[in-house]
C-alpha cells in the first residue's frame, strides 16, 4: 500500500475563483483551443455559455460537448471522440456535476491514449498515460460527488452494467470548486446532494484503508453537512459555499480510500460499527442512528 495522497495539481475553491483559475490556461498554459463537457440542463441555462465567453474573451476558441444527461455511457463518450479530434483541443474542461466530470476525464483518456478502450483502461489503469495533448480542468456546479478532486470516471458500458475507472491520472490539472454555482440550486438539489455526498463520506470513513490523513478530511467535510444543509436549502450563500467547499474536501479524500470495485459494486452507508461509533464521537453525536437522523439519511 502506498502511504501517498494524491490529489489536482491545483485546486481552486471559494466563490469567484473560476475566472482566476480560468485565466492560467491562456496566461500559464499556452492553451488556445478549449474542448468543453457539460451537460444540457447547464447548457440550455446559459451557465456553460458564460464560461465560453470567458475564455473567447482570453484569446481561446471553444468547442462543445453538451449530450450528457444522467449516466454517461461508453457509447455517448465514442460518440464525443470524432469532433474532440477534430478540434484538437489543448485543454478539456469539464463542467457540471458527476456527469460532465466523468465525461470529461474519459474524453481526455481516450485523447490521449487513442489505442485504449474505456474497456481496457478499466481493466488495466496502469496503462493510462498522459500524451501531453491536452490539459484537463473541471469545474464543479454542485457538491453531491466531489469528483473534481477524484481519480474516478464512473460509466455504464454497452450492456448497462457499471464500468469505473480508477487512475490518478484522471485527477485534473485545474479544480475549481466556485460556490458563486450553488446560488442556482433549488432547496431539493442543496439536500439531495448533501445526502448523496454523506452516504459517500460514511462509506469512506468506516473503510480500513481510510487513515488519519483522509479521516480528517472526511470529518471535516460531514461536519460542514451536518451544520449546514438546512440554512443551504433556505438559500443562505455563505451555506452554500461551505457545502460546495465540503464535496471538494471529501472528493480529495475518496480516491485515497476507495477503489473502482467499490463504486462499481454500489456504496451503502454502514449502520454500526466502531468507525462508524469513533466517527460520531468525533463529530459530537450521541450514537450512528442521531449522525443518520440529522444527515437524513
Amino acid at each position: 500500500m502506498k502511504h501517498m495522497l494524491n490529489l489536482p495539481r491545483k485546486v481552486y475553491f471559494r466563490a469567484g475563483s473560476l475566472c482566476v483559475a480560468l485565466r492560467e490556461l491562456p496566461e500559464i498554459y499556452g492553451c488556445r483551443r478549449a474542448y468543453l463537457v457539460t451537460d444540457t440542463a447547464l447548457y440550455r441555462s446559459g451557465a456553460a455559455a458564460g464560461i465560453s465567453d470567458f475564455l473567447h474573451r482570453h484569446g481561446l476558441r471553444t468547442a462543445e460537448f453538451f449530450s450528457l444527461d444522467g449516466t454517461v455511457t461508453t457509447d455517448v463518450v465514442e460518440s464525443a471522440l470524432s469532433g474532440l479530434r477534430l478540434f484538437e483541443p489543448d485543454v478539456i474542461l469539464g463542467f457540471g456535476g458527476g456527469a460532465s466530470m466523468t465525461a470529461a476525464k474519459a474524453l481526455w483518456l481516450r485523447y490521449e491514449n487513442p489505442t485504449l478502450t474505456l474497456a481496457e483502461a478499466a481493466a488495466s489503469p496502469e496503462k493510462i498515460v498522459s500524451a501531453g495533448k491536452a490539459k484537463l480542468v473541471l469545474v464543479a456546479s454542485n457538491f453531491a460527488t466531489g469528483a473534481q478532486n477524484t481519480p474516478f470516471s464512473v460509466l455504464e458500458d454497452e450492456a448497462g452494467a457499471p464500468l469505473v475507472i480508477k487512475s490518478f491520472s484522471l485527477l485534473p490539472e485545474i479544480s475549481v470548486t466556485d460556490a458563486d454555482f450553488t446560488a442556482a440550486l433549488t432547496a431539493g438539489q442543496v439536500r439531495a446532494g448533501a445526502r448523496a455526498l454523506a452516504g459517500r463520506i460514511l462509506c469512506a470513513f468506516t473503510d480500513e484503508r481510510c487513515d488519519e490523513f483522509t479521516q480528517g478530511l472526511l470529518s471535516e467535510a460531514l461536519a460542514a453537512i451536518a451544520a449546514y444543509t438546512d440554512t443551504a436549502a433556505e438559500g443562505n450563500p455563505a451555506a452554500r459555499e461551505r457545502l460546495h467547499n465540503a464535496g471538494a474536501i471529501a472528493g480529495a479524500a475518496l480516491g485515497n480510500v476507495l477503489d473502482a470495485a467499490d463504486l462499481a459494486a454500489g456504496l451503502t452507508p454502514p449502520r454500526s460499527g466502531e468507525r462508524l461509533e469513533a466517527l460520531c464521537a468525533r463529530l459530537g453525536f450521541a450514537s450512528p442512528a442521531a449522525l443518520y437522523e440529522r444527515l437524513e439519511l
